[in-house]
């Protein structure tokens, strides 16, 4: 179990996984959940989280009438999230990225499907217009109402309970994730905006979703 840890590595640190990866890379986020109270980068958001045997584990409720959520504050653009996830129940999970309200793009894992998706921004976008919020590079160019929709979809075949490696890599127009074995990647111009905020979603109201061992990893050069 790791503590909490938001760092900016040392220049030599950075030369030596340059050399040993053959590119440069940051750790922006590592969270592994050993204590009992959420830390405090995953208070904000909907639905039922505790911490549960050292990970995180998130329920929806009927109340919310929304997916259960944490969203962590984090100024990041092209990374690497890497996790442990695990379903149980009646359940699905997702990874939002976030431009402040505006949800850029999603990854959602559900027993037999990973895919990801570009998300309509029309309606938080205009909400960001009237609270005078930044709109950020706004790649769209103001043309917000294309329909959410899947860029790539992969079969999987999920166990309940059983712990599995999530790795999402999100890189200039690209978004990708892989997990047990599978693949599903793709491409839009709006995955290009900047990104400030990400969620952890749990969904389904007779199931759970456990995360843990959380990396953000910059893959910017």
């Amino acid at each position: 179990m790791r503590s909490p840890l938001l760092l900016r590595f040392p220049a030599l640190l950075a030369i030596i996984l340059s050399i040993i990866s053959g590119v440069s890379a940051r750790e922006l986020l590592r969270e592994s959940f050993d204590s009992t109270e959420l830390p405090f980068l995953f208070t904000e958001g909907k639905g039922d989280w505790k911490i549960v045997d050292g990970s995180l584990r998130g329920q929806q409720l009927a109340a919310d009438n929304h997916t259960a959520f944490r969203k962590i504050y984090l100024d990041h653009q092209n990374v690497r999230y890497v996790y442990d996830m695990k379903l149980e129940g009646d359940a699905f999970h997702q990874l939002l990225i976030n431009w402040g309200l505006a949800h850029i793009a999603k990854v959602v894992i559900r027993y037999d499907e990973a895919s990801v998706w570009k998300i309509k921004e029309a309606n938080k976008r205009k909400q960001m217009t009237e609270l005078g919020h930044d709109h950020g590079r706004d790649p769209l160019h103001g043309q917000w109402n294309e329909s959410t929709k899947a860029l790539h979809s992969v079969p999987i075949n999920l166990s309940p309970n059983k712990w599995y490696r999530v790795v999402i890599e999100m890189k200039d127009d690209q978004l990708s994730v892989r997990i047990d074995g599978q693949t599903a990647s793709g491409a839009h111009i709006g995955i290009t905006e900047k990104k400030n905020n990400f969620g952890f979603q749990a969904g389904g109201l007779a199931g759970q979703v456990s995360i843990d061992n959380i990396e953000v990893i910059d893959l910017n050069h």
